[in-house]
Order: C-alpha cells, then structure tokens, then sequence
C-alpha cells in the first residue's frame, strides 16, 4: 500500500508541477457581428438648371452677343444637388475660382469676386454640410466690370473668355475621440 500511495504522490505532483495534461479551463462562443452599409455623396447639376449668365440688372444675357460696359456685373449661376448619407458624414463643397482668360481687358477694368455657395431659399451654406443639408444648392461667380472714371474709353472692344468652373463635394473624416 505505500508504493501505491508512492506512485498516486508522484502522479499527483508531475500532474500539478506541468508534466502531465491537467489543463487550465476555458470556453468560447461564437455570436453573429451583423453587416455594415457605407454611406454616400453625391454631386450633380439640377436637371433643367443648366448655368445661365445674368447682367447687373439681373438678366438673362448670351455672351457670345452681349456687349458689357463699364460697372456692369456679369453673374454665372448654376443649380446643383447635393446627397450625403452616412451616420458621420460630413463633406465641403466648393467651386473653383473661375478663369478669366483675358484677351485685352486692362487686369484692373475686371473683378473676379470668390464664389458663394447658397442654399435654394437663399441661405448661406456652411462650410461643413451634414446629410440634413442634402438637396439643391445654388453657385455664383461674379465678375465686375470696374467704372474706372481715371481712364478713358479702358478696354474699348476688348474680349475675353471664361474658363471652366468645377465643383467639388470632399468628404471630411468625423473627428474621433482620443
């Protein structure tokens, strides 16, 4: 009886001390995470909203038959459509300055003001759009023709052309917690 009292010491201790398979308990399960959809942003011009050119007084004008004169102020509009969708989404939109390739104008007889960027009631769009912002928007561009009354006859029958005006929607990262 003590070599088998021994032996069950022995086996007891090589079991304990790591020689043996007495293992540390544990146990897993696995659950479903779920699915995840990112969200968007969407740019594009208003269908029927083309850009259209107006005059100081507001009118619609043609440039390739309109004539400015000195004070005059030419505006180009164009309606656009913003979509955000995203639980963080946020998101710029500008426009770029627009080009004024001069083909004769005196560079202090034309104006180009920065470009605002409104609302469809009219109100100013703020410089971070969130998804509650979604829908049309509207972009200007001004360019004054100044009333120099220094000069005479300043960029008589003079020509220029416009460039192209791009707009841009940049999504902004959500700002994270440290």
């Amino acid at each position: 009886m003590a070599k088998g009292a021994l032996a069950i010491g022995v086996g007891a201790a090589l079991l304990l001390g790591g020689g043996g398979t007495l293992a540390i308990w544990n146990d897993s399960e696995t659950t479903a995470a779920g699915s995840i959809t990112a969200g968007d942003l969407q740019l594009s011009p208003v269908v029927g909203g083309d850009g259209k050119w107006t005059n100081a007084v507001g009118t619609v004008v043609d440039l390739n038959t309109y004539k400015v004169v000195p004070g005059d102020v030419l505006t180009y509009t164009q309606k656009l459509n913003v979509k955000l969708t995203g639980d963080l989404m946020t998101a710029k939109l500008s426009m770029t300055q627009p080009t004024f390739v001069n083909g004769g104008f005196a560079a202090a007889d034309v104006t180009v003001d920065v470009p605002t960027l409104k609302k469809a009631d009219g109100t100013v769009i703020p410089s971070v759009l969130k998804p509650a912002d979604s829908g049309d928007v509207i972009a200007s561009a001004k360019f004054t023709f100044n009333d120099r009354i220094d000069q005479k006859q300043s960029s008589v029958n003079a020509a220029a052309t416009f460039g192209a005006i791009t707009f841009k929607l940049d999504q902004q990262a959500p700002a994270t917690k440290p």
